[in-house]
């Protein structure tokens, strides 16, 4: 059980190479440790390994030096430093642990490594899971990937309900994946590990109810492979985007330095470009993962979630100039040129941006297409009064469903600066003066009323013009007004305003 995972042979120069190639990210979050609080880069301590031998874990430093307290940690730990929140979340405090992967004392997979306080070499279960070495991931870490936030939320004894249910839960889970362990599991767990720090919101992790209702005899850490099943795409969307990202962050970086030496780049400066583009990505899309851009749905993108681009922007270039200003010239190689950051910085986060722009813009074509099938010579066509805000969301309402078979023929509003707009591809044709030559002209068979503060007066005015001409009139309220209690929905869906009292 305990061999059939990686060999150690392949084990040792994986964690070498991802150190080397690392070393950048690693020198920056360690001058960022530094700087953040005083005390040593490194946090050690003693873990149990395999058959129950002691050794010694690095971690990069999270907590402040003089913090006490119990040996877990939960969300929301006053000890933990404003630069360790961050590198936690990253996982980047973990970094470290490969020098333990080359040491031997761990594997890039396996249970992982307990401090001695919480370990019983007694127990039958302990025994079977130490026969194999520990590791620097597992399919119970993936899973319990949000064990702080699990333990800050709880209303007891954090430490009490870590050894009666969370440390039983965490066992069961060992024991089951190293049965059944291959080396193919092996790269599989990695593979996940990866996406699950990216994409964070993959696989929703067990909350301390289930935890406490999974935990028994039979309990079984749940498949790594219970995402719903689907087409390819389906599947495997979350990561094919971030594919895409990962290749417009790439050629966002190569093109600056193209502008930067116009398209004619030196042998020493490409050497140099292909040195920083491993540090530039992997804070670039650190930068992209605290931002939570990640977490957006492309065809849904609008101006709300461009602060979280520009946000992502600085949080990336700041590390960048500060490494160009502040390293000596013995690293020379890895000094990024200001014009390049500059360039690089509105290019790859632009790019990133007008991908998703690029997915809305294909996404609401096909609705607008759906919606001229499925209306074909069927739909009524109507006139929108109000060019307000709530226009604006009864415009979007009536064009994402096609089912509605209501043609918009244009908006009406008494402001006349207004007249002649187009709003969401609707046109104001003009003011509720004109609502009897527009009927005409445009065949209208319902006007809607949108005006979400107009007055009784106001609405009673309107409804006369339309009685007049006559063509049926419905009114919108607005959502405050819905949610105020000025206005009922019925069971059928149909909102009704109060009369008023004028």
């Amino acid at each position: 059980m305990a061999e059939q995972g990686l060999p150690r042979v392949l084990e040792a120069p994986m964690a070498t190479l991802a150190l080397v190639l690392l070393s950048p990210l690693l020198l920056l979050v360690a001058l960022a440790v530094a700087l953040s609080s005083r005390g040593p880069v490194l946090f050690r301590q003693q873990r149990i390994g395999r058959e129950g031998e002691e050794f010694t874990f690095y971690k990069f430093r999270s907590m402040r030096i003089e913090s006490g307290g119990v040996l877990l940690t939960a969300s929301g730990d006053s000890r933990v430093t404003a630069v360790g929140r961050v590198i936690r979340k990253l996982k980047l405090d973990e970094l470290p642990e490969l020098w333990n992967v080359i040491k031997g004392d761990l594997s890039l997979v396996g249970p992982r490594p307990e401090v001695p306080r919480y370990v019983d070499l007694s127990d039958p279960l302990w025994q079977e899971v130490l026969k194999a070495r520990p590791g620097l991931t597992d399919p119970v870490t993936l899973r319990l990937r949000n064990e702080e936030e699990l333990l800050g939320a709880l209303e007891g004894d954090p430490e009490l309900f870590y050894r009666l249910y969370l440390l039983p839960f965490k066992l069961r889970g060992y024991r089951s994946y190293l049965r059944d362990r291959s080396w193919r599991s092996d790269l599989w767990v990695l593979w996940n590990t990866l996406l699950g720090v990216v994409f964070p919101g993959r696989n929703p992790p067990p909350t301390s109810e289930e935890l406490a209702r999974l935990w028994g005899p039979e309990d079984r850490v749940p498949a790594l492979d219970s995402a719903p099943k689907g087409s390819f795409f389906g599947r495997h969307l979350r990561q094919l985007q971030f594919l895409l990202d990962l290749g417009v962050l790439a050629g966002a970086f190569v093109l600056a330095y193209l502008l930067r030496f116009d398209f004619a780049v030196p042998g020493p400066e490409r050497s140099r470009m292909l040195v920083q583009l491993p540090v530039v990505l992997v804070l670039q899309l650190a930068a992209f993962l605290m931002a939570g851009i990640h977490n957006f749905v492309w065809r849904y993108v609008s101006l709300s979630e461009v602060h979280a681009f520009v946000r992502a922007a600085i949080g990336s270039a700041v590390p960048l100039v500060l490494l160009r200003l502040g390293l000596a010239e013995s690293f020379q190689s890895w000094r990024v040129p200001l014009s390049v950051i500059v360039m690089d910085t509105a290019l790859a986060f632009g790019g990133l941006l007008g991908l998703r722009v690029l997915r809305r813009m294909s996404y609401e074509r096909r609705q607008r297409l759906r919606r001229a099938r499925a209306a074909a010579g069927q739909a009524k066509p109507v006139l929108l009064v109000g060019a307000g805000q709530a226009g604006v969301l009864a415009i979007r309402e009536l064009q994402s469903r096609g089912e509605a078979r209501l043609e918009i023929k244009g908006l009406v509003d008494d402001d006349p600066g207004k007249h002649g707009t187009v709003i969401r591809g609707v046109r104001v044709l003009g003011s509720t003066e004109d609502l009897p030559r527009l009927v005409t002209a445009q065949r209208i068979r319902q006007v809607i009323i949108t005006i979400a503060e107009a007055s009784p007066l106001e609405l009673s005015r309107i409804l006369e013009i339309c009685h007049k001409i006559p063509v049926p009139a419905r009114i919108i309220p607005g959502l405050y007004q819905i949610l105020d209690g000025s206005v009922e929905v019925n069971r059928e869906g149909v909102a009704t305003a109060e009369a008023g009292s004028g």
